[in-house]
């Protein structure tokens, strides 16, 4: 698709401006589609800048993120991240044009809710991007983390405000809730409808529930390249793999227990602060870490199947179709977005999710049947190339996503000057007296 005329410029913010992790990959990979295809870029992130910056104009804050920073430090700038709501409301005073987007990907790692209340007066023309359900819910994963199990409750209800969720505590559950409300407050998504990008289908319903205006939500898949340029031949293969964060809402402890418990090796390609524990807990686990995608390439050709066990409803899981496009079947929760697809079309299979002692039977299944691994193999290559857009199809979606907002914006005009004198909607109702 050719570059289009209507857009002046791009502003890509993310907490981060390294490749770490789902939603900074894609927020970088964009900017530079978007710079191959001729259209100026401005890239604004919260961390330090590194060697290579994602676009020609890249704004660093100089920040690190909460879970770096001293407890009283996070607490505060986790809240309300004052040098970035002066900077990006600065730059949205310098730049802003009736032609600018801002696309924002990631704000809860560095930037906080603060940008919000910097990016209400261009909100005609801010796309928010969810690659997460922070949006909706106040621990971003509508998941019961003490449970480990999908939450049922409405977002912000008091029965969800009394419920303690959250990994690290009911402490954190309220700072969350806290950090929910004021970026309810500063960009109120339930009251107003806002240009929102979805990743699959079904977070609608996880929407829905948090009583989020559907108009102007739009569903763009994520864009897969697989992980190995030939299709794999998996059956020949022993060694299982966790692709992904070492964090809890990830599962990769499940998935340490699981292929403990059903007599199979698992490598690992990730890091985290879970590191430690599978390093002193699961020993015979083989951790690589982080790695390059020609490093990834190399390593993943060994695997049998790839696991993914993650906690929370996965809204698309990059590394499960990065691996059945490679030829490789997946195991994942029933709770992931994709798992029911990936199972009709013969790729995978599911879990109950939260359940270690099911996903070991898959795993003992899958490592005894070479003949059904090969057949999921086979469908895994001829089915599903419609599961997600590749990264040329992704940014002709982002292209028309982008002049379909300009087109709405342009009865719209509202002073980028106003930033800091903006009224916010400050009868919200945020708590609901329902469960």
């Amino acid at each position: 698709m050719a570059r289009s005329s209507a857009i002046d410029r791009v502003v890509v913010i993310n907490d981060r401006s390294a490749r770490v992790g789902g939603a900074s990959n894609l927020a970088i990979l964009s900017a530079g589609l978007l710079q191959e295809a001729g259209i100026a870029v401005t890239y604004f992130a919260g961390d330090v800048a590194g060697s290579d910056p994602p676009a020609l104009e890249t704004i660093n804050l100089a920040s690190v993120p909460l879970m770096e920073q001293g407890r009283l430090r996070a607490l505060a700038s986790g809240l309300y991240n004052q040098e970035a709501f002066i900077s990006l409301r600065d730059l949205v005073a310098r730049r802003d044009t009736p032609s600018t987007i801002y696309h924002l990907h990631g704000w809860s790692k560095i930037l906080s809710p603060s940008i919000f209340r910097a990016l209400w007066p261009v909100r005609e023309r801010v796309v928010l991007h969810a690659h997460d359900y922070f949006l909706s819910c106040p621990n971003g994963g509508y998941a019961n983390y003490r449970r480990n199990q999908v939450c049922p409750l409405r977002p912000m209800s008091i029965g969800c405000l009394a419920t303690n969720c959250d990994k690290r505590g009911y402490h954190e559950k309220i700072w969350r809730s806290a950090r929910h409300m004021l970026r309810e407050h500063y960009y109120p998504v339930r009251q107003v409808a806002a240009n929102i990008v979805i990743v699959h289908q079904r977070m609608r319903d996880y929407f829905a529930r948090g009583e989020i205006q559907p108009d102007n939500i739009e569903t763009i898949r994520n864009p897969v390249e697989p992980f190995l340029d030939q299709p794999a031949d998996p059956w020949k293969k022993r060694d299982f793999f966790f692709v992904g964060r070492l964090e809890p809402e990830k599962g990769f402890e499940d998935a340490a227990i699981a292929a403990r418990l059903a007599g199979v090796r698992l490598n690992v390609i990730g890091d985290g602060a879970g590191r430690a524990r599978l390093e002193k807990d699961f020993p015979e686990v083989v951790i690589h870490g982080w790695k390059s995608k020609a490093e990834i390439r190399d390593i993943i050709a060994q695997a049998r199947a790839l696991v993914v066990s993650s906690r929370v409803p996965e809204p698309f899981g990059l590394a499960a179709l990065e691996a059945v496009t490679s030829g490789i079947p997946v195991i994942l929760p029933d709770t992931a977005l994709l798992g029911e697809e990936l199972v009709s079309l013969g790729c995978g299979l599911t879990f109950q999710s939260g359940k270690v002692e099911t996903l070991a039977s898959g795993m003992r299944q899958l490592a005894s049947d070479d003949m059904l691994l090969r057949l999921m193999s086979v469908n895994c290559i001829r089915r599903s190339g419609d599961l997600a857009h590749t990264p040329a199809s992704w940014l002709d979606a982002l292209l028309k996503l982008y002049d379909g907002i300009l087109q709405r914006s342009s009865a719209v005009s509202v002073s980028p000057s106003m930033a800091a004198n903006t009224t916010f909607p400050p009868d919200g109702r945020l708590i609901d007296e329902t469960s």
